[in-house]
């Protein structure tokens, strides 16, 4: 899958809620003795469209990813023993010492699902996040926009799928200490699992190759909401 990661200094001071208060007065921005960094979606968003040479701009990377099941040094050291292990970001050093903070991620591919049944996606995160899940004609979508202490959100209810690749999208961010972003998956009477490599895709891909390829031809099939997740 695509990924576009971009973090920045940590007096980033371009927040949507400080341009809010401050009447859109860049002196008046520079008053403020709090607000710097990612606060949510709106930030997120604007440190995503920025140029690599921007100077509030501290690391960059783009690239093909596996799998979402990234985390920075903080959260690795403190709390993959509680919630789950993670790899080290991209475009992070296993360094204690590195900068590590105000970043935010955006992944976009395709999930294949091969057995048609019922499925429940859902996000480990810290500190937010939009995920959007597209089939025919439609869409769902999670979010959990601002500031927020880690957890795992999902679907109220389980997604009755059929077989086909279905188009997502996930934004993440992380202002301070501790960040994590992990797309999962679960199914009746399972457990939230990372969504395997064999499961997704950067494109479509027209050569029947493989079963998993053939799926491309199937097109996006609908779903229909069954019962509450478990």
């Amino acid at each position: 899958l695509s990924a576009t990661w971009s973090q920045v200094r940590d007096d980033y001071r371009f927040s949507q809620q400080m341009w809010s208060e401050a009447g859109s007065d860049p002196a008046a921005i520079g008053t403020f003795g709090w607000g710097t960094g990612i606060w949510g979606l709106a930030d997120a968003n604007i440190v995503l469209g920025l140029d690599g040479a921007h100077p509030d701009v501290v690391n960059v990377y783009n690239g093909v990813l596996d799998q979402i099941h990234w985390a920075d040094k903080r959260y690795i050291d403190t709390w993959s023993s509680t919630w789950g292990a993670q790899d080290l970001a991209p475009f992070f050093a296993d360094d204690a010492s590195q900068y590590q903070d105000n970043y935010a991620v955006r992944f976009s591919g395709f999930i294949a699902i091969t057995d048609p049944g019922l499925y429940n996606f859902g996000v480990l995160y810290d500190d937010g996040f939009v995920f959007n899940l597209y089939g025919q004609g439609s869409s769902l979508n999670l979010i959990k926009d601002g500031l927020n202490p880690r957890d795992r959100l999902g679907f109220d209810q389980d997604l009755n799928l059929g077989a086909g690749l279905y188009r997502f999208d996930l934004i993440a961010w992380e202002r301070l200490e501790a960040g994590v972003a992990d797309l999962s998956w679960i199914r009746p009477g399972g457990d939230w699992t990372t969504i395997p490599q064999s499961h997704l895709f950067t494109a479509y891909v027209p050569e029947p190759a493989s079963v998993a390829l053939m799926l491309a031809g199937l097109g996006l099939l609908g779903w229909r909401r069954l019962k509450a997740a478990k």
